[in-house]
């Protein structure tokens, strides 16, 4: 009994000792590995604190163009305090009318000529920096004489920051660009900048080439008035947004107006028509007669025979190409497309009013009688259409000495739109011839 106390006793000890050899075997290899995890991560700590924690990233939104890809700047190229106070309050200036805390960071640099919305990971996420040249922006506000410029950069770059533009790893693109812009234009309109001034920040790009990053002139003069009119409560153009069919609803709205209209009035018509709608045919070839009128003939039959290539069946397009060749003094050429017009549409009341407006440039009075007759037959339904039509009819009856009958259907015209202008330069002088 005794000897078998004895044998249990060593085999109870002999475990006792295994379990403590693995235990302290587990413990040093647990011990060494969080060792090794406690330097790793002290050794990124360290190096992110003597990078200023700017190493993460690689992309920014930047307002001047300039490759996406970005590297933090060297220690000499950092600028002073004073440069970054400067900038902090104009940051404050613009978070306080969208009230908003500025939780902005800023970095003023030396010969970086440009302003940049860039985002710099942290041990917990992302600060949000603007990196700027003082210098460079204010040379740039005086060479626009815009004391609004700066305010308006600086706009722009929040706007990429709070519509996430600075996260995606991608940096500037076209439509990043005209959402900052717009956003510029509603802040500045906050701070009490007048529209002219607020586009004007950009006056200094080309009208027509940019690079592929940004936009051109014209959609960002476009964008800054819409983020303008929203903040002023305004409704426009810029500010509504539609779909294709809405667009397309406007477009041809605008169109009619600018078919009333004359002068710049007409020009402006148009063109909201085609930057509501670019591909509206109609409106194409409408600035094809715009030009026209203008006496550029050249882009007068570019933009109407661009209209031509788009909607080829479309008789009206056919006709205002005609009117271009006609008062660019291709008779042949204006006959043949006058033809086509007809071809598309047989029952043209248009087409007829311009055959007998050009019989009567010939001189070709009964002509003009029967083509004005015929027109009126088709009984247009549009009075403006009507009137013209009506003035043209009693020229031809003028023409052939029947002065009674030219003044009765001129007052015709007049009661159909009273606001025919070639019905009160000839009504005195008809009058006149009639014996009244």
């Amino acid at each position: 009994m005794h000897t078998h106390s004895r044998v249990l006793c060593r085999v109870k000890n002999s475990c006792t000792f295994d379990q403590t050899t693995a235990m302290r075997s587990t413990l040093f290899i647990t011990t060494l590995l969080l060792a090794q995890l406690v330097f790793a991560q002290t050794s990124r700590i360290k190096h992110l604190k003597e990078s200023d924690r700017l190493q993460a990233n690689t992309f920014a939104c930047h307002f001047f163009d300039r490759n996406t890809k970005y590297l933090p700047p060297p220690p000499s190229a950092i600028n002073d305090e004073q440069a970054e106070r400067w900038m902090h309050g104009m940051i404050n200036r613009i978070t306080s009318v969208i009230g908003l805390e500025n939780r902005f960071r800023v970095k003023a640099l030396f010969n970086y000529n440009n302003c940049s919305a860039i985002c710099f990971s942290n041990d917990v996420g992302q600060d949000r920096f603007i990196q700027f040249d003082r210098a460079f922006l204010e040379n740039y506000q005086r060479r626009t004489k815009n004391p609004w410029f700066t305010l308006g950069v600086l706009a722009h770059e929040l706007g990429h920051h709070l519509s996430g533009h600075s996260l995606d790893g991608i940096g500037s693109r076209p439509n990043k660009e005209l959402e900052a812009d717009a956003f510029a234009g509603f802040v500045l309109q906050k701070l009490g900048c007048p529209l002219a001034q607020a586009q004007a920040v950009f006056s200094f790009l080309n009208e027509t080439d940019g690079p592929p990053t940004h936009p051109v002139k014209k959609q960002r003069y476009a964008a800054i008035k819409r983020g303008w009119d929203n903040a002023a409560g305004l409704v426009s153009p810029e500010t509504l947004r539609f779909n294709d069919a809405d667009r397309i609803g406007f477009a041809i709205r605008w169109l009619q107006d600018a078919r009333e209209a004359t002068g710049d009035a007409r020009w402006k018509h148009v063109q909201t028509s085609l930057d509501l709608a670019p591909t509206y045919a109609e409106a194409i070839s409408e600035k094809g007669l715009v030009w026209m009128e203008r006496g550029r003939y050249d882009s007068a039959i570019i933009y109407c025979e661009r209209a031509i290539e788009q909607e080829p069946y479309i008789g009206l397009l056919r006709l205002n190409l005609a009117k271009v060749h006609y008062f660019n003094k291709n008779a042949t050429l204006a006959k043949s497309f006058l033809q086509d017009a007809l071809f598309c549409k047989p029952v043209f009341p248009e087409a007829y009013l311009f055959i007998a407006q050009v019989n009567l440039d010939e001189r070709q009075w009964q002509e003009a009688l029967l083509n004005t007759e015929l027109a009126l037959r088709m009984n247009p339904d549009k009075e403006p259409l009507r009137a013209r039509l009506l003035v043209t009819h009693a020229e031809a009856l003028f023409g052939l000495s029947r002065f009674k009958d030219a003044f009765a259907i001129l007052k015709k015209a007049r009661e159909v739109d009273p606001k025919n202008l070639k019905s009160f330069i000839l009504f005195d002088e008809y009058k006149k011839r009639a014996g009244n």
